[in-house]
C-alpha cells in the first residue's frame, strides 16, 4: 500500500476511474456491451470536449453498440490486458 496501488484499484472498482487515466502511457479505454461485443474507444473527442475528469461511469450512455444498446460498460486496461484480435462495433454517440 505505500506505493498507493492499492488505492488506485479500490477507486476503479468503485467506478471512480477517470477518463483521463486512459490517455497514461500503456494504458486504453475498453467498452463492454451486455452483448458481449468489445471495443477500443478512442477517448480523444470527449477529452477535445473537456471530459477528462469525468469519471467512466458518467460516460458509459453516451456509447452505442451494433446491436442497438445505447450503453457499455467503460474501462481502462493495461496493453497486457487488451484483445490480440480485432474488435468494435462499440462507438461514441456524443
Amino acid at each position: 500500500m505505500a506505493d498507493g496501488s492499492r488505492q488506485l484499484v479500490q477507486n476503479m472498482a468503485h467506478g471512480e476511474a477517470r477518463l483521463g487515466w486512459a490517455t497514461q502511457a500503456r494504458s486504453s479505454l475498453w467498452a463492454r456491451c451486455a452483448c458481449g461485443r468489445e471495443a477500443v474507444i478512442n477517448p480523444r473527442p470527449w477529452i477535445a470536449q473537456g471530459l477528462s475528469r469525468q469519471t467512466l461511469h458518467d460516460l458509459e450512455d453516451r456509447l452505442r453498440c451494433q446491436c442497438g444498446a445505447r450503453r457499455a460498460d467503460l474501462e481502462i486496461r493495461g496493453l497486457a490486458r487488451a484483445p490480440q484480435g480485432g474488435a468494435g462495433g462499440i462507438h461514441i454517440f456524443r
